[in-house]
This record gives structure tokens, sequence and C-alpha cells, in this order.
């Protein structure tokens, strides 16, 4: 037999062995294999292929079972080399689409119905973050006086999100003053990333002559006092978590309560969200591959969305290793392209 031959049967074998454990969650033996294989093999054959993939480390056996099960490496080969993705049904596209497109008042509405949509499609757990502040581009503000001396500021970003702050002036500001102080930033600051602001604002008020210089350094000292550039703490939104205890390998409280633990605390999670946040397409995170202890024994498959060409945030699945990456890739792709285009349209 010819390389290409056993290589192809082997391939065939281990996607037998990953389908099979996905599904059932049960060690998957020779005999189960051969019920599934079309070719003509013996159960001998079958079981020294077997062999092989466990010496490559592709799958293992559990204790004493006869079964195999894959391994976080037979995973990531299942998934680079193997798998074909489920496609997407008509009713589940026009599902998704119209669920994002209904009316909402704040970007929050939208992130939490991405996240119910991606854990209803997936029996997963889903994770959305709601989008980066440094990756936020400034649109306009609008600086309206309250009273005499308190000024209430209003900032529009590109992303269609809207950042409000009421403060005090050290002295009174007419509103001619403010009117003027809005258009100059406004003028300057267009399409600018929040993050890039202080310091741009920075060097054009040490390079500018007295005019110019006056009206940059007004302009900071106002936004310093509405404290309206600060980064917020970045935050992610979870939903469906009981899909997490209803797998069998998080049945027992020492297995599942590290998991918990993580998506509690929120920073492991966006720290491997943030990791990626200039990557396209879909990312998938198996097992040991991720970076902490708590989420050893769970996959994350993650995508970003966008505004433009701009990367702002990420939508994804957290469950374990043993997830139907062929259902969950085409999920989280295609709701972050739906996101991405309604940000998109909404920030024109």
């Amino acid at each position: 037999m010819v390389v290409s031959d056993v290589i192809s049967r082997r391939n065939k074998i281990l996607g037998i062995v990953v389908d099979s454990y996905v599904s059932t969650a049960t060690p998957v033996g020779s005999m189960a294999v051969s019920k599934k294989f079309r070719e003509r093999i013996s159960p001998a054959t079958i079981r020294n292929i077997m062999a092989e993939l466990e010496e490559i480390g592709y799958i293992t056996h559990p204790h004493t079972s006869a079964g195999r099960v894959p391994t976080d490496k037979g995973y990531r080969y299942y998934v680079d080399s193997l798998m074909e993705e489920k496609h997407l049904m008509q009713g589940e596209r026009e599902f998704i689409e119209g669920v994002l497109s209904q009316d909402f008042e704040e970007l929050g509405d939208i992130v939490k119905r991405a996240a119910k949509l991606i854990s209803t499609l997936t029996r997963q757990a889903s994770v959305v973050s709601f989008p980066r502040t440094k990756r936020r581009t400034f649109k306009r503000i609008e600086l309206i006086p309250a009273t005499r001396t308190k000024i209430y500021a209003l900032l529009f970003t590109a992303q269609g999100i809207v950042k409000h702050s009421i403060f005090e002036l050290h002295e009174t500001c007419d509103e001619s003053e403010l009117m003027k102080v809005s258009r100059f930033l406004n003028d300057e600051l267009s399409g600018l990333q929040l993050s890039e602001i202080g310091d741009y604002l920075l060097r054009k008020m040490l390079g500018e002559n007295d005019a110019f210089h006056h009206l940059f350094k007004e302009a900071t000292d106002i936004l310093k006092m509405s404290h309206i550039l600060e980064e917020e703490a970045e935050r992610i939104f979870l939903d469906g978590a009981h899909h997490i205890i209803e797998q069998p390998e998080f049945r027992y409280a020492d297995k599942v309560r590290p998991l918990l633990k993580a998506l509690e605390e929120e920073e492991e999670i966006l720290d491997i969200m943030d990791r990626d946040l200039n990557e396209q397409g879909v990312r998938v995170h198996i097992g040991a591959e991720n970076p902490y202890e708590d989420i050893k024994d769970c996959s994350l498959v993650i995508s970003n969305y966008k505004v433009g060409e701009q990367n702002i945030g990420s939508i994804g699945v957290i469950g374990p290793t043993r997830m139907d990456y062929s259902k969950s890739v085409p999920v989280v792709g295609y709701i972050s392209d739906v996101f991405s285009r309604l940000l998109t349209r909404l920030s024109e």
C-alpha cells in the first residue's frame, strides 16, 4: 500500500474516533470504528492503525479502557486538516440576521443577543467582549453648558457608542466658547482612536504657535476634566453557562470549579481574546494550548467583530475539548460577520 493510502486510512479512522467521541462522550473502540468505516478492512488492521495514532499522540486510552479518546494534539490535527464544517441552514442564517437586526437602545443589547444566539446554536457557553475602549474611533463631541460652570459632554464614536460626562470647570465658560472648542476638537480628532488622542493633543500643543497653543491647551484641559477619554474596564458577557455543567466532563466540582472561576473573573478569557484581536477569521484554542491552568480542559472558538476594517471586539464559545468544532466554527464565524456588518452600517 502506498504512503498516501496509509495516511488516508489513518486520517479516516482518526476522524471517526473524534466524531464518535464528540457525539457519545465515551471512549471509542475498534468495533465501533469498523461499523462506520466504509472500506473493507479487518478489525486487526483497525486496531493496528489506532495503535499508530496513539503512538504519534493523536489518541489515548483512559485508565484501563479498551476504547480511545482524542488528545489535544489529535483535536488540533482534526480541526486543521480533517474537519468538514457544517453549513448553516438557510433558516439559521435568517434567524441570526433577524435577531441581530432588531431595534436596540444601546450596544449592550446587541452584545447580549449575539451571546444568546451563539449559545443557543452551539449548545455551548458563549463569551462576547464589549468593544475595546482602545479600539474605539472618535467621531464627534458635544459640550453643552448645564450651569455657569458645569458642563455636559457627549462623545460619539464611529462604533455607534456614546459616552457622557458631567463635570465642573474651574471658571465660567460661555456657550460660544464651548461651541468653538467643540468644533476645534471635531475638526482635529475625527478618525483618531480614543487611545491616540492624548498624545496627539500634547504633540500639537507643543508644536503650535501662540494662538493655536492656547486653543489646544483649553481643549486638552476640558477633556481631562471631563474624564470622558479614560479607558473603561474591559468586560465580557457570558450566556449559556448551564451548558458547561451539563457536559459529562464537568460533572464533578473539582473539574468545573476552575472554569467557572475563570469565567467569573474574566481576566484570563479577555487576555486570550486580546492576544487574537489583530487576527482574522475564526481561531480555535484547544485544551493545553490555552495559557491558563483554569481552562486547560477547555477549548475556545473565537472570532473578532469589526467596524469597517478595524477589529474592536471578540465573540466565541467555550466548552470542553470534546466540542463539536464543525458546528461551533461556522456559527461563530457567521455571527461575527453579521455583527460586523451591522456595526459598520450604524457607524456610517
